[in-house]
């Protein structure tokens, strides 16, 4: 199976699934509806089939789901406080909990998809790259003055597969996940909101990559075989852009002072 098969394939599940991980729903969204398990499942073997036949599509997508396990960190309530810092970026700081809750959170779902054959090591070193990631690009997101409306914030919340039952938002539905989950409305509104902030902050970057006329036409003919060559040039576009993102966050790390405690991870 070729790369752009997996790479619409995998779209697909993470706006139905992965989706609802990131927005802080996680396990007891799956508790509270459960049809969400199917797509999980889906989502594991596509994951176990594409990492054993094409490892580019391992690094990609290991590093968006370990982004949605540790995006998650700031709705149990962890305001970053200097005394247990683990990371400190410019002025904001990761504590250790929120630090530990993203790892485990993450070594979780490894374990899932790969049992016990993933390097801890790495994935420990991945979380806390994710967190300080965020806390990144949030703070360019403010920096450009950019910011998310209230009705924006209904309608991205109210969309959420974990809320909904029977294809609509469930008010109750929602109440009773985030008490099981042990925070407030009011809580998981703020921090969704600065995801929804950081969202608009990397579209802005995305939107401004695009294929020249030799990269496409290259695309259409490095499968002759594809019967749909517009997949692969739109599976090009998806990498470039992926590729635009890693520089701009090296160009923010390299701006930002960045200091990780390696010795509490």
């Amino acid at each position: 199976m070729n790369r752009c098969h997996y790479t619409s394939k995998i779209k697909k599940c993470f706006k139905k699934f992965v989706v609802a991980y990131s927005r802080g729903v996680a396990f007891s969204a799956v508790r509270c509806y459960p049809s969400l398990r199917f797509e999980e499942e889906t989502l594991l073997k596509v994951i176990r089939k594409g990492a054993i036949e094409n490892p580019w599509f391992f690094r990609i997508i290991m590093g968006a789901i370990a982004l949605a396990f540790t995006i998650t960190m700031g709705w149990w309530g962890f305001d970053g406080s200097h005394d247990n810092a683990v990371a400190k970026v410019d002025r904001a700081s990761i504590s250790i909990e929120e630090y530990q809750r993203a790892y485990q959170n993450a070594s979780n779902f490894y374990r899932q998809i790969f049992q016990d054959k993933y390097d801890e090591k790495e994935l420990r070193k991945r979380v806390i790259d994710e967190l300080v990631d965020r806390k990144l690009w949030l703070q360019e997101a403010r920096q450009m003055k950019l910011s998310v409306s209230d009705e924006e914030l209904k309608r991205s919340i109210t969309q959420l597969p974990g809320f909904q039952k029977d294809g609509k938002f469930d008010p109750e539905l929602y109440r009773r996940i985030l008490a099981l989950e042990h925070y407030t409305p009011e809580g998981f509104e703020r921090q969704h909101r600065e995801e929804l902030l950081v969202d608009k902050v990397k579209a802005l970057v995305k939107e401004s990559v695009a294929l020249t006329p030799s990269e496409e036409e290259e695309a259409k003919k490095s499968n002759p075989a594809n019967p749909d060559p517009d997949r692969a040039v739109s599976d090009l576009l998806f990498q470039k852009k992926q590729r635009a993102l890693n520089a701009y966050t090296l160009a923010l790390r390299q701006k930002a002072s960045v200091n990780v405690k390696e010795e509490l991870l």
